[in-house]
């Protein structure tokens, strides 16, 4: 008798759930389900299409514009190239030239005095500074520098056995010739250092206007980046905003769940001022309700 008394009495205790309990569980599981489902097939698509807006976008810079501006780019250095290279062969002819005009100088001197042996030793260490010029082709705007004629013709200086130094004919004769040719590497001398000057004008220009030009590009490129990010960051975020109002959508789907989950386990009315402040306590103006009651439709199915 005690057995069948306990069982009973656990039998009793068992909760079985009822028809609303069952509905609303069914509902809110169904619910989630497909709620997901759509969405993750939603944010598939809304993503393919993002994609593809964002494989659509085309730089803003116009291939012509960028293609005359890298050919600009590439003549100015190539010209920068040719006239940077000038310098340096400049710069050789100068310090021969200036070697020359102390040699023609010494010369001079050689031919005053009468001295025939320096006058033939300083005129070999000449015609070397001479010999070891070098013939630059230059283009306007450089001036000729008369360098292929000096080293074509020579100096025009005889050896001192050709003055005669021990006579004061033969000096004078010596000292005309040498003054001819200080005259000629004087002209050369200016012509070169200008030339020298111009290329290192030219190549400081040349510089510049491809720094320029490069910079230009640049610039345009960093828009054109700048402008694509923009619209793809504008794109990624409508896309997002589109994917967050579809799952608010879908997630009104729930509602029903939440009705039938509520009908079943409705709010007690409040009996007591006690009972009052306790549901206020932590609550707000929505969510706060002096009492609730069961719809009576759904009452039927407790």
């Amino acid at each position: 008798m005690t057995t069948t008394t306990a069982l009973s009495s656990a039998v009793s205790q068992i909760t079985v759930p009822s028809l609303l309990t069952t509905l609303a569980q069914a509902a809110s599981n169904a619910a989630s389900i497909s709620q997901t489902t759509e969405i993750n097939e939603i944010d598939a698509q809304i993503q393919n299409q993002l994609n593809d807006q964002i494989a659509a976008l085309q730089p803003s810079l116009d291939p012509a514009v960028n293609n005359l501006l890298q050919s600009q780019i590439n003549s100015l250095t190539t010209q920068q190239s040719t006239i940077s290279a000038l310098s340096p062969q400049y710069g050789q002819n100068a310090e021969l030239l200036s070697d020359l005009q102390t040699q023609l100088s010494s010369l001079q001197t050689a031919a005053t005095n009468g001295d025939s042996a320096t006058f033939d030793a300083v005129l070999a260490a000449a015609n070397t500074d001479v010999d070891d010029l070098t013939v630059i082709s230059a283009p306007a705007p450089f001036q000729p520098d008369q360098v292929a004629g000096l080293k074509g013709n020579g100096l025009g200086i005889g050896s001192s056995a050709s003055y005669d130094l021990s006579t004061p004919a033969g000096q004078a004769a010596a000292s005309q010739a040498v003054q001819t040719a200080q005259n000629l590497v004087g002209v050369i001398f200016q012509a070169t250092s200008g030339n020298q000057l111009l290329a290192t004008d030219l190549t400081n220009s040349l510089s510049t206007q491809i720094n320029t030009l490069t910079n230009q590009q640049q610039q345009s490129q960093q828009v054109d980046q700048s402008s694509a990010e923009a619209q793809i960051q504008q794109l990624t975020q409508l896309a997002q905003n589109q994917e967050h109002l579809i799952e608010l959508s879908l997630g009104n789907t729930t509602s029903v769940a939440t009705m039938l989950y509520n009908a079943e386990n409705p709010p007690q009315p409040i009996t007591s001022p006690l009972q009052a402040l306790q549901e206020a306590v932590g609550a707000t103006p929505a969510t706060y309700s002096s009492q609730q009651s069961t719809p009576a439709i759904l009452s039927l199915l407790t």
